[in-house]
């Protein structure tokens, strides 16, 4: 735009301070005016209508973010349950039945802690025990796999020369029993690991651990009774969207 001209070809549009040229010339002038300012009052109400538009829908889409704002998820009933029968710190007493490298059996005791996890959505177990003048140690997690239906196990040992396994059986109740169950290859052989958890009492419960080869009679390896000593904390909620 070159600014102060008023000749049509330097500004590139009529000129509104060129002299009148007739009657004709004023009512052009006339119409372009009206045409415009339709025009703009037109462009105007498209754009109030528009932002009206986008504050009417403001609270609509508030609402839905606040609605699809994701919640911590409940324990389940299954891990209530089982926190009912386990929380808390343990006296354990270990008796090994006798085999091989231990014809007379032998005799353990320690600290059993089974805790709630994070959101209290598992349980998590710290095992530490002293068997003759050896000490061990072990960490289990147990959580509810609501696909699968059952319970999933984790333990890890120091006795374990495999640091950590994951049950490749699905943990369960059958009846008032907690039942853990694994099978894995020693020696060539396929062996078929059971853990029950029985006679629960507010105070006490027992630990019955069998074993056997694959299609032949599982036999009692080992035996612990806990003993209650204290209830378990409640999970640090510091923890829970870590």
């Amino acid at each position: 735009m070159v600014q102060g001209s008023n000749a049509e070809s330097d500004a590139g549009a009529p000129s509104f301070n060129a002299r009148p040229k007739g009657p004709l010339y004023v009512v052009t002038r006339m119409l372009a005016l009206v045409m415009f300012c339709i025009s703009f009052g037109w462009a105007q109400q498209s754009e109030n209508e528009s932002v009206n538009r986008s504050s009417d829908a403001s609270p609509v889409q508030s609402r839905t973010s606040q609605a699809a704002a994701p919640t911590a998820p409940s324990p389940t009933h299954e891990m209530q349950r089982l926190a009912n029968m386990l929380a808390g710190r343990w006296s354990v007493a270990q008796a090994f039945e006798p085999r091989g490298g231990m014809p007379k059996g032998v005799v353990g005791e320690g600290t059993e802690v089974w805790r709630p996890g994070p959101g209290a959505l598992s349980l998590i177990e710290e095992l530490q025990t002293r068997v003759g003048d050896r000490e061990f140690s072990g960490l289990g997690v147990i959580w509810w796999d609501t696909q699968a239906q059952g319970y999933r196990v984790v333990w890890c040992g120091s006795a374990n020369p495999r640091g950590c396994v994951v049950m490749s059986k699905l943990a369960h109740w059958e009846g008032d029993q907690f039942v853990v169950g694994d099978e894995f290859e020693r020696d060539g052989r396929k062996v078929v690991y059971r853990e029950v958890f029985s006679d629960f009492t507010p105070d006490s419960f027992t630990q019955t651990i069998y074993e056997g080869e694959s299609g032949g009679e599982l036999k009692r390896t080992l035996t612990i009774h806990a003993a209650k000593v204290a209830r378990a904390a409640p999970a640090d909620p510091n923890h829970e969207n870590r």
